[in-house]
C-alpha cells in the first residue's frame, strides 16, 4: 500500500479508514469471537470494501494483532513520568487503580476471554497478549524498584521478582472472579480497599533494615 506524508490528505483518509476498521472489527471479535468473525462481516461493518479491508490488513490474524494492540495501548499512560512522582505508597496505589480499572474493565475482560477461544486458531496471540499486558508493565515497574533500591528508599534487591509479587497480589481473586462470572463484580470501596491491602502488605515486605 502506497504511503504518504502525514499533512497528506490521504494519509489523513488512510488513517480514518484504519480506524473504523479496527473499532468495527474490535466489535466483532468481542460480541463473536476470533473463529466466528470473518473479513466479509468486518468490511461490510466498517463500510470498506474487502479489497480495501485486504489493502489495510492481509489477513484476520493481523487484524486481530492490530485490536489487541489498540485496546493494549490505554496502559501505555503507566510509562509517562509524571505517574512515577510521589512517595512510594501513592506511586503503587496509583500503579493499583489504574491496572484494576483496566482488568476490570468489561471490554477488556471480554477481550480476554476472546483471546483464550482465539488460542486454538492462533496460539502466537496469547504471547502477544501477555507481551503487551503483563511484559511491559514488568519492566518498567522493574526499573522504578530498582531506582527506590538505589535511593535505599526500600529494600528491593531483586526488583524484578518484587515487580512480578507486587503485580500478582494485584491480580489476586478479584480479577478471576470478574473474568470467569464467578460473582458480582466489585464495588469502589472493595477495590480501594484491595489496594491498600496490596500496597501495605508490599511496603511492609520491603522496609527490611539492610545488611550491614
Amino acid at each position: 500500500m502506497r504511503t504518504w506524508s502525514e499533512d497528506h490528505p490521504k494519509a489523513r483518509l488512510l488513517e480514518r479508514k484504519q480506524e473504523a476498521i479496527k473499532v468495527a472489527a474490535k466489535e466483532l471479535f468481542l460480541r463473536h469471537g476470533y473463529a466466528n468473525t470473518t473479513m466479509e462481516m468486518v468490511a461490510a461493518r466498517a463500510g470498506v470494501s474487502i479489497m480495501t479491508l485486504y489493502r489495510h490488513f492481509r489477513g484476520k490474524d493481523v487484524l486481530f494483532q492490530a485490536v489487541i494492540q489498540h485496546l493494549c495501548s490505554q496502559k501505555a499512560k503507566e510509562g509517562k513520568d509524571m505517574f512515577w512522582q510521589g512517595n512510594p505508597a501513592e506511586v503503587l496505589h496509583r500503579l493499583g487503580q489504574l491496572r484494576l480499572a483496566y482488568a476490570l474493565n468489561p471490554e477488556e475482560i471480554a477481550l480476554y476471554q476472546v483471546i483464550l477461544g482465539a488460542m486454538e486458531h492462533f496460539p502466537e496471540v496469547g504471547r502477544m497478549y501477555y507481551h503487551l499486558s503483563v511484559e511491559k508493565a514488568l519492566d518498567r515497574l522493574s526499573a522504578y524498584f530498582q531506582e527506590l533500591d538505589r535511593q535505599e528508599s526500600l529494600h528491593i534487591p531483586d526488583p524484578r521478582l518484587s515487580a512480578q509479587a507486587f503485580l500478582t497480589l494485584l491480580q489476586g481473586q478479584i480479577i478471576e472472579r470478574a473474568r470467569l462470572g464467578a460473582g458480582p463484580a466489585p464495588t469502589n470501596e472493595e477495590i480501594e480497599h484491595h489496594i491498600d491491602t496490596c500496597v501495605t502488605f508490599f511496603l511492609a515486605a520491603h522496609h527490611a533494615n539492610r545488611p550491614n
